[in-house]
């Protein structure tokens, strides 16, 4: 008899089988290695990494970055609501996304009863004779006649067994809905959406990913169900759903995944709506607006600044409403190169990371490993240490520092002009067009060719080159410098790499839009930086984060104060007091609709005066 070696997956397994609560993924881990020893030289690695992507299918729900669950522990007893559709009481059925994510995400493996415990039919994509032939449905019609389903009534569910997933519905007229009774369940399920979805690095999160954690840890799990969380996110302008499983804070334009139409669509707003959610907003921005002038003036009689707003990122090109983060200084060239490379939780490229092939870089003859390789063959030895330590954003900011060496050294790994949009190539980075349409008219010129290169040999854009390249290597000094600090001072590394690294971008926009290092800033550039470009520049910012900035910037020139580089903090002390007020315009900014015939106006308004 042949003996088979437990594998990762099937301990995992076992062990969601043997606890009966949340558990340490440290402990976790190593109750793996205890029935599977390994000798690799990170055996944590791969285990989280099957974490990671394998999780749910293996029986663990994550609460949090240290924390999981059994997911049957996290299903048993566990009541939600749904709301059938006019077009599902017609067609007799329920689609399983109305289940999701409790009744999986990735399988459609759940039985679904009746108060009686009477199984109903699960209708599969083999069906035809449906409004919606591509999504599996439950088979309904019997119990809505039998029950009276009626429009706006709902169905209660309930998990009445876990392995595998069971669901119990129970019929609630319209006129017997609570709704007093769950309005601070739905405001607190809404807000830990968006909370969740903010936090995650990736554009598009399965909605399992989020949902499931907040409804394993509710105080309201098992008692009377709110309003579903589709619904929710339909209403909420900070979430949008896509194919009715993903999640995204990013305002997408509407898209099908999968070929099918979506169950769960935004409701129309009437124009009346619309406008009057213009005017309140407006109403707010303009509050903010006063407390702004309010505070630069208090702060200009303090002799902090001239008062003189200075205005260099406007040369980027107004930024348009978009999702913040679309206009990184690279444009769309990061996206081109390195997709998916800076989007990893773990410390960036770490020696036992195993790529996803579908992440693979497409430059159709290399990949990942081997441009992984490449770069850290060329990059100096101290920027090698600081990427595989670095966050997206800073590893952006690293390599576009070495981005003249890269093109020369290894041309190779980039793209042929060819083979990629020209608009996505230049936008932002080298172009000297506003728009799409300058652009292709240049682009079908037949002195296309000399154009671009002129951009690319003018003397004084080297020039300019080599001023931002030598400012960013000194505020990458800096930085070094105040985390090493932060471990002298006591503080936990994980601390000390948090403020650190949220200097990275500060010292970007120094260097590109006034070839500055982090020693030379000042109340202007660091007003126009919180209150103009950050919020429209960093992908997934939130209010918290900009609050840390504040803090690790005013602490960052309290520690070159106290080496003797500079000999002011006052204008960082200020600005660090103003945090609130930046905070504030992130926030506003997420509410102001793309769809909206008032969105111009809003957002001038907010960002006045470096928009006028």
């Amino acid at each position: 008899m042949t003996y088979h070696e437990p594998t990762i997956a099937s301990i995992l397994r076992l062990l969601a089988e043997e606890h009966q609560g949340s558990v340490d993924e440290r402990t976790l881990l190593d109750q793996v290695l205890a029935r599977r020893p390994s000798s690799a030289k990170n055996p944590y690695a791969t285990i989280r990494d099957r974490l990671r992507w394998d999780g749910l299918t293996l029986g663990w729900v994550r609460l949090s970055r240290t924390q999981l669950i059994p997911l049957r522990i996290a299903l048993q007893d566990l009541t939600f609501r749904c709301q059938p559709r006019d077009c599902d009481l017609i067609d007799g059925l329920l689609p399983v996304v109305h289940l999701q994510p409790f009744a999986g995400l990735r399988t459609y493996d759940c039985l679904v009863q009746d108060a009686d415990g009477k199984l109903l039919p699960l209708l599969g994509i083999e069906q035809e004779e449906f409004r919606h032939p591509s999504l599996p449905a439950v088979d309904l019609r019997a119990w809505y006649e039998r029950t009276g389903f009626g429009p706006g009534d709902s169905i209660i569910v309930t998990v009445v067994k876990a392995q595998p997933v069971t669901l119990s519905l129970e019929h609630e007229p319209y006129t017997a809905l609570r709704n007093d009774a769950v309005k601070a369940q739905d405001a607190e399920l809404i807000d830990a959406i968006v909370e969740r979805v903010r936090r995650s690095q990736v554009a598009l999160v399965p909605c399992d990913e989020i949902v499931l954690p907040i409804f394993a840890t509710a105080s309201w799990r098992t008692t009377y169900p709110g309003t579903p969380w589709q619904y929710l996110v339909l209403n909420d302008r900070r979430l949008q759903l896509v194919d009715d499983i993903f999640l995204t804070t990013q305002h997408l334009p509407v898209l099908s995944l999968f070929g099918h139409d979506e169950v769960f669509e935004a409701p129309p707003q009437s124009e009346q709506a619309l406008h009057a959610f213009d005017a309140a907003l407006l109403a707010e921005i303009d509050a903010l607006q006063k407390e702004l002038r309010y505070a630069r003036q208090h702060d200009a009689e303090a002799g902090l600044w001239s008062g003189q707003i200075q205005r260099a990122s406007a040369h980027f090109g107004r930024f348009e409403h978009t999702e913040p983060g679309q206009h990184g200084l690279l444009g769309g060239f990061e996206d081109v190169l390195y997709d998916g490379m800076w989007e990893l939780d773990d410390p960036w490229l770490g020696e036992e990371y195993e790529p996803d092939p579908a992440r693979l870089v497409d430059t159709h003859t290399y990949t990942f490993e081997e441009i992984q390789e490449r770069l850290f063959a060329i990059l100096p030895p101290r920027d090698v240490e600081r990427l595989r330590e670095a966050r997206p954003e800073e590893a952006e900011v690293i390599v576009a520092s070495h981005l003249n060496r890269l093109l020369v050294q290894a041309p190779e790994l980039f793209p042929r002009i060819d083979h990629i949009t020209p608009v996505d190539y230049v936008d932002h980075a080298v172009t000297a067009f506003d728009d799409d349409e300058d652009w292709h008219e240049a682009w079908d010129d037949d002195e296309a060719d000399d154009e671009e290169s002129d951009l690319y040999d003018d003397p004084d854009d080297e020039f300019e080159d080599q001023t931002t390249l030598a400012a960013l290597d000194q505020s990458g000094d800096l930085i070094g410098q105040f985390y090493d600090y932060l471990r002298e001072m006591g503080k936990r590394d994980t601390t000390a790499r948090v403020r650190s690294r949220a200097l990275y971008v500060y010292a970007e926009f120094l260097a590109t839009f006034y070839g500055r290092t982090l020693a030379e800033g000042d109340y202007a550039t660091l007003d126009e930086y919180l209150f103009f470009y950050y919020p429209q520049s960093s992908a997934h910012t939130s209010e918290r984060q900009v609050r840390e900035l504040c803090t690790a910037i005013k602490q960052l020139y309290a520690f070159l104060k106290e080496r003797g580089v500079i000999f002011d903090t006052r204008f960082a002390e200020a600005l660090w007091r103003r945090r609130d007020q930046a905070a504030k315009v992130i926030a506003l900014y997420e509410r102001i609709p793309d769809d909206s015939p008032g969105s111009e106006v809003l957002v001038t308004k907010l960002f006045f005066p470096y928009i006028e």
